[in-house]
């Protein structure tokens, strides 16, 4: 038996309709139906959490900030 996953936007009617056909044929069953969007975290969303965490550094001036990450200038 093959599986085939299909990914569609819910709130078009055309989409919609074709998979209720699809369905409406009796040769095919729904294994797992989810409503969930999964979203790829941006960069901000991951320094918000840094944040909320605590896996922050607090510098003073940005020469603060130069002995933190072990910076010697040349």
């Amino acid at each position: 038996m093959a599986i085939i996953t299909l990914e569609y936007n819910t709130r078009n009617e055309i989409a919609k309709k074709t998979i209720e056909y699809i369905l409406s044929l009796g040769m095919f069953r729904v294994k797992a139906a989810t409503n969930t969007v999964t979203t790829k975290k941006t960069a901000l969303d991951k320094a918000i959490e840094e944040l909320e965490t605590g896996k922050t550094v607090l510098c003073e001036n940005f020469d603060d900030y130069l002995k933190k990450v072990n910076y010697e200038a040349n």
